[in-house]
């Protein structure tokens, strides 16, 4: 099932949660949704489920206008960040639920429930109440829940968020391996950036309720359309050192450090300018250098140590360099950047250049 939104805008009062949003969510593949708090995640979210409607715009399922429809005339599956559950009820029971208001015999349900039971691997705790299980088996009784009913469309809001975080993983893995067993358009919101890039085919990157960049989650990392995907994806985040444009390069803010472009562009002379670096981009101690910076502190990081150093007076970096390494506090480094990972965006507008 194909998802379309298409010119989509809500508002709340004077405040617009998503604006003029036109987005595609293709069939049978895991999307996720991200962005800070307050980007409009969860209202596309509810806008897809029919829970809030829209103020303008439409969404198809495939080519079918469900703009006007409840959600129960969608054929979705939710599954919320709290999961739900009734308490009361058995997992058996709960899965069974939807099937039973939907009048499905008796002995359908419980062989659907049987099934559900297998591929979300929770067999033996069908007689438990939610109360007697840990976080990560209700979350797999919710989404077997939002399965049982057979719907085109699963959609899950921030189903992580309760869990530790080697459980976190665990089951992110997990609904990876649901969705793609199950092959159900699926649609999950989080603000995780990690999460997103582990599981997802394609991420939504949001901002202020509009659109910054929707692509694979390399691609994202790799080539991020403005400073805000690029900033917002990575760990640690990404270098940005502020300057002008000055003879062929980038001069640095309170310094006589002058970096190549890393562009054949000609861009006007003073031009304010932001060059951003991921922190594996630093070649240090290389033939040839583009620059020295002065070491501020180390750490440690498996293979790889992580330093920190000041280039000129003013700005700071951080940068990954193999641990067989010895760089010393305080010492001048002579540095060079890889041509990957290094991006130069507009100081003001924060479009990319290269």
């Amino acid at each position: 099932m194909r998802i379309t939104l298409q010119n989509l805008t809500k508002r709340f009062g004077e405040t617009v949660a998503v604006d003029d949003l036109s987005v595609t969510f293709p069939s049978g593949k895991l999307t996720a949704i991200l962005g800070p708090s307050g980007c409009g995640k969860t209202t596309t979210l509810n806008l897809i489920s029919g829970i809030v409607p829209v103020s303008e715009g439409k969404v198809f399922f495939d080519d079918k206008n469900v703009t006007a429809l409840p959600p129960e005339g969608r054929g979705i599956g939710l599954v919320f960040q709290n999961y739900a559950l009734y308490p009361h009820m058995t997992v058996l029971q709960n899965i069974c639920f939807p099937m039973e208001m939907k009048k499905t015999p008796k002995k359908e349900r419980l062989a659907r429930a049987g099934k559900l039971g297998e591929l979300v691997h929770i067999t033996s705790l069908m007689n438990r109440k939610p109360a007697e299980l840990s976080g990560g088996q209700q979350q797999r009784v919710a989404i077997a829940r939002a399965l049982a009913k057979k719907p085109d469309v699963l959609l899950l809001d921030e189903p992580l968020s309760n869990l530790d975080a080697k459980l976190r993983v665990e089951m992110r893995e997990e609904i990876r391996r649901i969705q793609r067993e199950s092959k159900i358009t699926t649609v999950f919101v989080t603000h995780d950036q990690e999460e997103a890039s582990s599981i997802a085919d394609e991420i939504i990157l949001l901002k202020d309720g509009v659109l910054q960049q929707q692509d694979s989650p390399r691609r994202l990392y790799d080539e991020p359309a403005s400073l805000f995907v690029a900033d917002f994806l990575g760990t640690p985040t990404i270098n940005q050192l502020t300057g002008i444009i000055r003879g062929g390069g980038v001069l640095l803010d309170g310094s006589n450090i002058t970096i190549p472009l890393p562009m054949d562009e000609n861009l006007p002379e003073g031009l304010a300018v932001i060059l951003a670096i991921r922190a594996e981009s630093i070649i240090a101690r290389p033939e040839a250098l583009d620059f020295r910076a002065s070491v501020i502190e180390r750490y440690s990081f498996g293979k790889d140590e992580l330093i920190r150093f000041y280039v000129g007076c003013e700005q700071e970096m951080r940068g990954y360099v193999p641990s067989e390494i010895n760089i010393q506090e305080g010492e001048d480094l002579p540095i060079a950047l890889q041509k990957k990972g290094v991006f130069l965006f507009d100081a003001e507008s924060g479009a990319r250049y290269a």
